[in-house]
Formats: C-alpha cells, structure tokens, sequence
C-alpha cells in the first residue's frame, strides 16, 4: 500500500501482490504438482503402488530440506501406510533418508504400535527398517513395548524376523528383559519353527548368561527336544556354543537316554553329529550306537550316523 504525493491512498497491484505471496513460500521447498497432490491426500498411495513408488522415489532423490518439508506433509498418515501393501515403500524411503530431528517423529507416530507393527505382514518390515536405521536411543520405545510380548512375537512368522532384527542391531543392554523372556520360555519356544530361530540366534549372539539359562531350560526335555525336527537345531546350537561344563552336562542327559532313538530321527542324528565333533564321551556314544546296531541298520539316518562315527566297518552294514 501506498500513499501518493496528493496524499491519496492507493491499492497494490495484482502483480505487487502475486510479488509478496511469492516471498512468503520463496524459502519452501518447490514440489511438482503431481507429488504436491499425492502428499496432499495420502489415501491415494494406499491405492496406486506406481503413485507410491512415485513419491518413494523422490523421497530418495530429494535434498534434505525436501526430505523435512515432505515428512511434514505425510504427517501422522506414516503410521497408516507402514501396514500397506503399496504404501510402506513410502515409510521405508523416509525412514531410509531421515536425518537429524527428522528420526524423532517416527517415534511420534510408532511408539503405542510396535506389537501391531511387528505381526502385521507390511509393517514388520517397517519395524526392521526402523531397527536397523535409527540410534539405538530413538528405539528405546521399541524394546519397552516388545518387553512382556517377547514370547508371544518369538512364535509369529513376522514378529520372530522383528525380534531378530532387535538382537542383532539393539545394544545388548536394551534387550536383557526381552532376551530373558525368551529364554524363559525355551523348551516351549523351540519346537515352533519361528520360535527356535530366535533361540538360535540368542544362543549365537546373546550373553553367556543367557546362554546358561537357555540350558537350563531345555535340560528337563532334552532327549525329546533332541529327536524332534525344530527343537533339535536348538539343542545342536546349544552344544556348539555353551561352555564347556554345560556341554558336558547335556551330553551325560542324552547318554542317560535311548542313543537309538535318537540316532534314528533326522534332528538327532544331526545332534549326535555335533556330540562326535565335540570329543565329549566318544567311546559311551560308540557303545550305546553299536548295542544299537541291528535298529540303526534299518534306518538311514541310523545308518548315516554309524557311518559319520566309524562303526559301519565293525557293524557289518
């Protein structure tokens, strides 16, 4: 506005004004139309893989102003997105290129979800992404939500991957509860197919203490864990990785039981195997096989097994 030299007032101008609008936004990052539409009404990327792929890729090739200005606009419809088929491309690319205090909202627009995130089939992936991009001190929140679920997760076929993904990149510190939880549950969780993965992982990765406790766990069902087809890759994990004295403790357990039986399933002999390589109690293992003999020679894991000890020469099979 201006005022003339009569003293008159006179109006902008349509140009002077279109000219004061365009400083007002000349700081924001410039959009194309089509993703300002896309990011305007997220709705449709739940619909469209190629519109979600649109705005992933931009996402990816945008500069770090662009990244903010677009995760402000996705808002809280992150959260609605990760459980998409189409859409948590979205959330993985903004996960991907988040920088600064950009990480802090997903926290914001997880945190109270994790469970819900870990067992869905899209979000889990969202969850992993999560664990495996963000400081270990924005994931806080994950392992307060997964704590008390542990065990429940550890028999998911999407929850168990999200639980490994925890163990493997969350400091050791993060998870002792989770890790403990799962322990506890050992001789239930390793006969599930999902659950004897995250065993086995603890069992490779975890601390000695929960390793031992792991053992004591399995201890009162070892020959039964031994001979069945999941659990005996626990319990072959197990010997591979306990100290000395609870490998002896778990081979004296299975010698108190059938060699025979055990010898003649699939998991078994492969645990046997592991036994072999050990060095602990060869002779008693070789003994208790060869009163065994005429039972293993009419199976072929029996068979494999006698042969991986040195008895078939002596057995005559």
């Amino acid at each position: 506005m201006r005022t003339s030299r009569q003293g008159r007032i006179t109006l902008p101008t349509i140009a002077e004004e279109d000219s004061d609008s365009d400083k007002c936004f000349a700081g924001l990052p410039q959009l194309s139309r089509e993703l300002q539409e896309l990011l305007a009404d997220p709705s449709k990327l739940l619909r469209s893989a190629p519109d979600a792929l649109t705005v992933a890729a931009s996402l990816k090739h945008a500069h770090k102003r662009e990244h903010s200005f677009m995760l402000d606009l996705l808002g809280n419809s992150l959260r609605m997105m990760a459980f998409s088929e189409h859409a948590r491309v979205v959330v993985l690319a903004a996960i991907d290129v988040a920088m600064g205090s950009d990480r802090n909202r997903f926290v914001c627009v997880f945190q109270g979800h994790v469970l819900e995130l870990s067992m869905s089939p899209h979000g889990h992936e969202v969850l992993i992404k999560m664990i495996e991009s963000l400081p270990p001190y924005l994931l806080e929140f994950v392992a307060k939500e997964m704590t008390s679920q542990a065990a429940t997760a550890a028999e998911h076929k999407y929850g168990c991957l999200a639980l490994g993904a925890m163990l493997t990149y969350c400091p050791p510190s993060m998870t002792v509860e989770i890790s403990k939880e799962i322990a506890d549950k050992a001789s239930h969780l390793a006969y599930q197919w999902q659950g004897k993965d995250v065993l086995q992982q603890l069992l490779e990765h975890g601390s000695a203490d929960c390793r031992s406790l792991i053992v004591h766990h399995l201890m009162p069902q070892l020959p039964q864990l031994a001979v069945n087809r999941a659990a005996s890759n626990v319990v072959k994990q197990a010997l591979q990785f306990a100290n000395e004295s609870e490998q002896h403790m778990m081979v004296h357990a299975l010698l108190q039981a059938s060699l025979g039986d055990i010898a003649c399933s699939r998991g078994g002999s492969a645990v046997l195997k592991e036994i072999h390589r050990l060095g602990f109690y060869r002779s008693e293992v070789q003994l208790q096989l060869a009163n065994a003999a005429s039972r293993l020679s009419k199976c072929r894991f029996g068979r494999r097994i006698a042969r991986y000890v040195g008895l078939l020469p002596s057995l005559g099979f």
